[in-house]
């Protein structure tokens, strides 16, 4: 009877311990692989090249060979490495509408990604972990921070930013490239929280970049360094921006001017016979850069001037130069100066904003954030410029005859919805949605 018992005993215990066991091993090994996966493969840092594109690339306190810092600790890495996860897996995935955080809004709508407010958490906790057992916070770890708040963009999360902001700043080497670009961090921040005047002088001050920050070994100066190139490029399409913003336009055209000229002497330099994604990926940025000063001086021309015919050419000018840096961007192709400025050359016409990213850039551990960043900034001023026109164009039309003012209108009406081409979304789209044509194009417009 005993050995019954203890044979029925067995056979009860005895599979769900087994099966617990291998629970337990898989769930163990397979947290072991995705953290070995996270340090070594999705956190890793990508090659180093004359261009500077790792300068943009995100620094998890790895440095140049990506990961994470041992020194910190086990647990801090585990969190950065979860953070890191969230921020680029996890997406925008359904939020409760409560928060732990009291950087985003617990609202239902209107609130931040949860992949960021997860990242966020993580990298809070890191922190707060790593003051606990009295050790200095990395800058790294700060400016991950820091960028997390930007994304999640509510008051509390900016002045957040801002102060996160400041204290990097002050750890600077002063005109150094990474004060500057801090300095323009800061002061996009500044726009965003309605202090113009603020911006205004750290934008300027963004602009001051001494060759006493240029590492050994590098071209001796600033503007020859591509990385820098695209700062100073940057640096001058948010001022002109916020100049013509405040209608001092006087300033505005000035600055414009300036950028404009700048970033052609960048262009000057002819491209390698045969030149590699980074330097295809430079050159377009600093053409699309250019393209949106062309398009801010067009508008800061038609207010000063009122000349419309030429406005319209630039608006023109500016969606066609846009498409073709889509197009270059689709193929992986370079695009020479004579394409981009000719007339004939008007790009792809299939180049809309379903064109997917080349692999070339897609499947770069460096080039792919930059290159996706610009092929939305070429599809926006595309949008912009279609917009502008059409809204110039219907504006004309009053002044003008039945007959003439009926194409007017009906160009206009054409170049807005393909602004809303653009835009990634059309009329009947929006229809289907319940939104009337006519708020569609206000929002776009807007």
């Amino acid at each position: 009877m005993g050995q019954d018992l203890r044979r029925v005993g067995t056979l009860v215990i005895l599979p769900p311990l087994i099966a617990l066991t291998y629970i337990t091993a898989f769930t163990i090994a397979g947290f072991t692989g995705l953290q070995i996966w996270l340090e070594h493969v999705g956190m890793a840092a990508g090659d180093a090249t004359p261009w500077g594109w790792e300068a943009d690339s995100e620094d998890w306190t790895g440095g140049s060979r990506g990961g994470t810092d041992p020194t910190l600790g086990v647990l801090p890495r585990f969190a950065l490495r979860s953070a890191w996860f969230f921020q680029h897996w996890i997406g925008e995935i359904p939020s409760s509408g409560r928060s732990e955080s009291p950087y985003f809004p617990t609202t239902l709508f209107g609130g931040a990604d949860r992949g960021n407010q997860l990242a966020e958490q993580q990298i809070m906790w890191a922190m707060q972990y790593l003051v606990k057992m009295q050790k200095p916070i990395p800058p790294a770890v700060l400016l991950r921070h820091e960028e997390i708040l930007e994304k999640l963009g509510t008051p509390a999360a900016l002045n957040k930013a801002w102060n996160e902001c400041l204290m990097l700043l002050s750890q600077a080497p002063r005109g150094s490239l990474e004060a500057a670009k801090l300095s323009l961090k800061l002061g996009n921040l500044a726009a965003r929280r309605g202090l113009d005047d603020g911006a205004i002088r750290l934008w300027e001050e963004a602009l001051k970049l001494t060759p006493s920050s240029i590492s050994p070994g590098m071209i001796q100066t600033p503007t020859e360094i591509p990385v820098q190139q695209r700062h100073l490029a940057d640096v001058y399409v948010q001022l002109s921006s916020i100049y013509a913003s405040n209608e001092n336009m006087g300033a505005a055209r000035v600055i414009q001017s300036r950028g404009s000229d700048l970033i052609a002497s960048f262009l000057d330099a002819p491209p390698s016979e045969s030149p590699s994604p980074e330097e295809r990926l430079h050159y377009l940025y600093l053409l699309h850069r250019q393209g949106v000063l062309l398009l801010q001086h067009a508008e800061v021309e038609l207010t000063m001037n009122s000349d419309t015919s030429s406005t319209l050419e630039i608006f023109r000018k500016a969606a066609r130069r846009a498409r073709v840096i889509v197009d270059a961007l689709g193929t992986g192709a370079m695009v020479s100066k004579e394409d981009f400025f000719s007339p004939s050359k008007m790009g792809n016409s299939e180049a809309t904003a379903a064109t997917p990213i080349s692999r070339t850039y897609s499947e770069s551990k460096t080039l792919r954030i930059p290159g996706a960043a610009l092929l939305r900034d070429a599809r926006r001023t595309a949008m912009q410029a279609h917009l502008l026109e059409g809204a110039l164009l219907e504006g004309m039309a009053t002044a003008m005859e039945q007959k003439e003012q009926d194409e007017s209108i009906r160009a206009a009406l054409q170049l807005y919805q393909a602004a809303l081409a653009w835009a990634g979304t059309t009329v009947q789209q929006g229809k289907n949605l319940g939104i009337p044509p006519s708020d569609i194009v206000d929002i776009q417009k807007r």
